[in-house]
């Protein structure tokens, strides 16, 4: 059984702060988000970025489709 949505969101807000600070942060998140899109949609994913302001620390939030 995967993952719930508020863990995995869970594991990246725990990352955040770590980016660039601690290897393996950024790879972490974007593991996470790839399971986010997988289980939940793309949508979830990208709504996941935007909470976690994560356009801010690198990444690219593409539009909804």
């Amino acid at each position: 059984m995967s993952e719930s949505l508020e863990s995995l969101r869970k594991k990246i807000e725990k990352e955040v702060p770590y980016v660039d600070v601690k290897p393996y942060s950024h790879n972490i998140i974007g593991l996470v988000l790839s399971m986010i899109e997988k289980d939940y949609g793309k949508a979830s994913a990208i709504q996941a970025m935007k909470d976690f302001e994560l356009d801010e620390l690198g990444w690219s939030i593409p539009d909804e489709e």
